[in-house]
C-alpha cells in the first residue's frame, strides 16, 4: 500500500522541542498537557504573527535541529518500508524543505518522497493533505491533527489518528474511516489489519 505519514508529533517530538525553546527563551512554563490546540498562538495568548516570528527563530536553533524521534517510530518505519511505499506529508512551511529532507534522510531513510503542504504558519501557496493523498494514491494516512484527519477522511482515505497523549486531537466521535491509535506498535498492527481486510485478487482454492 501507499502510506502517508505526518512528521511533527508523529515521527519527531516537534512540540517538546518548541516548548523547551519557548520556556527557555521567554521564561514561560507551558507543558504539553496545556496544549488544548496545536495553534500555538491560542495557547500562548498572542497573535498568529507573533507566533510566526518566534517559530522562524526557533527553526534556526539547536532546539529545532536536535528534536528527538517519537518512541518506536524509527523501528516501525523500517518495518513498514519492507512491504509498503511511504510518503512523508507534512503541513510544515515550505521554507523548511531542506531541513525536513535532511531530517528524513538521517533519521528515517525509508521514504520515497516528501511533501510540505505549507499549511502551518507558511506564507504563500498552500495545499491540503487530502489533495496530496489523492495525487499520490495514498491508502492510509497517519496524522496527529484532527483537522487533517477529517480532511483526508472526507476524501475516502483511511486515517490513523496518532494520539500519543495529545490533548489537541480529542473528540467524542470520529468517522468510521478514522481510527485512533496510541503507539507506533498499534499503527503497524492497524496497517497490517487493514491490509488483510482489504486485500483483493485472491484466488479461491477448489
Amino acid at each position: 500500500m501507499n502510506i502517508g505519514i505526518d512528521v511533527d508529533e508523529v515521527l519527531v517530538e516537534h512540540l517538546d522541542a518548541f516548548l523547551d525553546y519557548h520556556n527557555y527563551t521567554y521564561g514561560t512554563k507551558i507543558q504539553k498537557k496545556d496544549m488544548f490546540s496545536y495553534s500555538f498562538e491560542k495557547v500562548i495568548g498572542e497573535t498568529e504573527q507573533d507566533t510566526r516570528k518566534k517559530l522562524l527563530h526557533f527553526f534556526k536553533t539547536d532546539f529545532f535541529h536536535n528534536m528527538k524521534p517519537i518512541a518506536g517510530a524509527r523501528e516501525a518505519i523500517a518495518l513498514l518500508a519492507k512491504e509498503h511505499q511511504l510518503s512523508a506529508i507534512t503541513a510544515r512551511p515550505s521554507v523548511l524543505l531542506e531541513q525536513t529532507e535532511q531530517l528524513i534522510a538521517t533519521q528515517f531513510p525509508y521514504f520515497s518522497n516528501i511533501t510540505l503542504t505549507n499549511q502551518w504558519h507558511g506564507v504563500g501557496k498552500k495545499i491540503s493533505k487530502s489533495e496530496v493523498c489523492i495525487e499520490k494514491k495514498i491508502t492510509i494516512m497517519v496524522d496527529d491533527s484532527l483537522t487533517h484527519a477529517m480532511d483526508c477522511a472526507s476524501r475516502g482515505i483511511h486515517v490513523l489518528l496518532a494520539d500519543f497523549g495529545y490533548p489537541w486531537n480529542q473528540t467524542p466521535e470520529l468517522p468510521e474511516n478514522i481510527k485512533r491509535v496510541h503507539s507506533w506498535k498499534q499503527i503497524v498492527d492497524e496497517v497490517e489489519r487493514y491490509g488483510r481486510s482489504n486485500r483483493t485478487g485472491k484466488t479461491k482454492k477448489v
